[in-house]
């Protein structure tokens, strides 16, 4: 059985009810320390819009099953992308759509940008690229590939057969230094609560040479990046519409709501009040 979580139904376009489903995916021991997480993905019936596709603390590559995907990176122009793979940033992709979306989306750790891509995160960072542009002509016959397969697990199973085909392929680059490596991961697993000097403490760096280095490597200061990870933790909290912006804001570490709704501003593009309720693919 394949793993699924369906999202129900809301009332759709034209009186044609809006469904959504989700499909998880883990990956094999081989590439667990790479992928975050994998899913497919397929929206119908939703009014056509803009979705704000929100920072996050990972690298997203995602493979559309039926039409290309329209994006538009920070204030940029809308450009249309076969396949595409995101880096690190700080401002919104609006990705704008027919009330359809339907494919494959890999959550990237950004330490895994080298080994995959023989690259720095940072190479990537604020901006969309096609995929076949960094990792090669093989991106587009995944996606042909993809098309064709008609269960999710055999999808998978093409897209972890690709990843670890990239693995073998890329000569083994120089890894991360294991300082930024570890700041990083003290930042991210404290979802952006850790103060930034104590990281350079932990780290046995300066606050000049951490901030250097890491953002050499992610294309982010380590400042930056802890914003990143509080505004992710509190996504999922705003999108389900449970807990109280007031509730949310104090959970993820902002002094108050006004605040959180100031970072919202600079990472989404709008307040958290606005997105729940004007992106109409924001809870799905």
């Amino acid at each position: 059985m394949e793993p699924t979580t369906p999202l129900g139904q809301q009332a759709g376009h034209a009186g044609c009810p809006a469904r959504a489903e989700h499909h998880e995916h883990v990956p094999g021991p081989r590439l667990s320390r790479g992928v975050e997480r994998a899913v497919g993905y397929r929206l119908s019936g939703f009014p056509a819009g803009v979705h704000v596709g929100m920072p996050s603390g990972s690298v997203p590559l995602v493979v559309p099953l039926d039409d290309a995907l329209t994006v538009a990176d920070g204030g940029g122009a809308p450009r249309t992308y076969g396949s595409v793979i995101a880096g690190l940033s700080a401002a919104p992709a609006r990705i704008h759509h027919d009330g359809s979306q339907h494919g494959v989306q890999i959550a990237l750790r950004p330490g895994a940008i080298r080994t995959l891509f023989g690259m720095p995160a940072a190479e990537l960072a604020a901006r969309s690229y096609e995929l076949v542009d960094v990792a090669g002509e093989d991106a587009d016959h995944l996606r042909e590939r993809l098309h064709e397969a008609e269960a999710w697990s055999a999808r998978f199973a093409l897209v972890e057969t690709w990843l670890e085909g990239l693995l073998d392929r890329t000569s083994r680059p120089r890894p991360p230094e294991p300082e930024v490596a570890e700041a990083w991961r003290l930042i991210t697993t404290s979802g952006g609560a850790v103060s930034i000097r104590d990281v350079a403490s932990q780290v046995g760096w300066s606050m000049r040479r951490l901030q250097s280095r890491f953002r050499l490597e992610f294309g982010l200061s380590p400042k930056t990046a802890a914003i990143v990870a509080r505004f992710e933790r509190s996504v999922p909290l705003v999108a389900s519409g449970r807990t109280s912006l007031t509730d949310v804001a104090v959970r993820c570490g902002w002094s108050d709501q006004a605040h959180m709704d100031r970072d919202w501003r600079a990472l989404a593009g709008t307040a958290p009040s606005r997105w729940r309720t004007e992106d109409v693919l924001a809870a799905t």
